[in-house]
């Protein structure tokens, strides 16, 4: 994985010295009415998407920053190409504006403003889902993917609407001191009747600097066990023993485990 993310990057150095200009993805941006400002994102369409007629999955991820974005683009390009186990995805990368709002569906001591989690959810389901759709040719499926805070807004996603993304992944996610909140919505998700299969992939690092007790260990285990039991959830944990926050494997791993899930089935 790092071999690849070093040879995308100088792939791109390499370009830049010599004068060519080298396009990867093109900024896109819609004005939203849920949230009254204008959301910046990032797309990155498969390399065959203008000499065919084929549709695609598309993988929003959240954070979408530049460096983020090469990691991402490099890691589907590896799976897809050179390992050939996952199909070739559309990418749309959601750039922050307020990132502590939009992620956060309660308060916290960290964090004591208005939780914006529940308008930005209504952002990405009946605003941009519905402008990526209409202007790339898209399948039905949908992946969310998200890291550290935004992974506590995917897992937020997954347990209050389900069905609306076919997988989620959330690297170094957990419940810092809003733990209560996150079981009393698991408690509710599990009573209802889950409507189709969905994948559930978590990450967590044994050195992560943010959890020096194991305690968002215990909670990601306890978490993941309480979910084994649902009907049509394929729930996976992953721990890396040598890795600290956010694990650079957690999109590769992901990927992998939803699709070889996927062909099991």
């Amino acid at each position: 994985m790092k071999t690849t993310l070093f040879l995308t990057l100088l792939f791109l150095s390499t370009a830049i010295s010599s004068g060519q200009a080298i396009k990867i993805g093109f900024k896109d941006s819609i004005q939203s009415n849920v949230l009254n400002e204008t959301r910046k994102f990032i797309v990155k369409l498969p390399r065959d998407y203008n000499n065919s007629d084929k549709s695609y999955p598309v993988l929003y991820r959240l954070d979408g920053d530049l460096d983020t974005y090469t990691e991402t683009v490099g890691t589907i390009n590896r799976l897809v190409h050179m390992d050939e186990l996952i199909p070739d995805m559309i990418v749309v990368m959601i750039e922050n504006t307020n990132r502590n709002r939009d992620m956060m569906p309660t308060n916290t001591s960290f964090f004591t403003s208005k939780p914006g989690a529940v308008d930005f959810k209504k952002f990405i389901e009946n605003e941009l889902v519905s402008h990526i759709n209409s202007s790339y040719r898209t399948t039905h499926e949908k992946l969310l993917c998200g890291q550290s805070l935004s992974a506590i807004f995917t897992i937020y996603y997954f347990l209050t609407s389900p069905n609306s993304f076919d997988s989620f992944i959330a690297c170094s996610g957990g419940f810092p001191e809003c733990e209560e909140y996150f079981i009393d919505l698991t408690n509710n998700y599990l009573k209802v009747e889950q409507d189709k299969p969905t994948n559930l992939f978590l990450t967590h690092g044994m050195t992560d600097f943010l959890d020096p007790e194991g305690v968002i260990k215990e909670q990601l285990v306890d978490f993941s066990q309480r979910l084994e039991s649902k009907n049509n959830i394929s729930c996976k944990l992953k721990i890396y023993e040598d890795e600290g926050h956010v694990p650079f494997q957690s999109l590769y791993h992901g990927l992998r485990f939803i699709y070889t899930s996927k062909d099991s089935k």
